[in-house]
């Protein structure tokens, strides 16, 4: 009978340290979710960021590109080279889509002085590549 009671509590102890470990773990993860949703991304200080309301979305053999109204001052277009990564310029669409889709804005990461797109059709008057994209709630 002493044998079985105290199977019984090593048991109940095993189950009360399992819970407990789960419990930890669970609050931990919370406190790092929360602290990644609470954290603003920030553009590397090269990278400028600009707001972008899509007008179109398109997509080309070459590029992707999505068109702002309003633009940042004369560059209303900001593509992205798909002959560089087809995967990265697929990405690119895909947030360029939703944004137009759902009405929302796009963050657009980009170097207001980099003119090289116009090797895939961006030109250098009205257009900048981007380095990355982000939409805004």
């Amino acid at each position: 009978m002493f044998k079985l009671h105290v199977r019984k509590i090593r048991i109940s102890m095993f189950v009360l340290l399992g819970a407990l470990t789960l419990a930890l773990a669970l609050l931990v993860g919370l406190s790092l979710i929360n602290k990644v949703s609470a954290a603003t991304p920030s553009a590397p200080s090269s990278l400028s960021i600009f707001s972008c309301s899509p007008v179109t979305v398109a997509a080309f053999t070459n590029r992707v590109h999505v068109s702002c109204n309003p633009a940042a001052g004369s560059i209303a277009y900001f593509a992205y080279c798909s002959t560089k990564d087809s995967a990265n310029a697929n990405r690119f669409l895909s947030i360029f889509t939703t944004a137009k889709v759902t009405g929302k804005a796009i963050y657009i990461y980009y170097n207001p002085s980099d003119t090289s797109g116009t090797s895939c059709g961006c030109s250098s008057g009205n257009c900048r590549v981007i380095e990355g994209a982000e939409v805004r709630p």
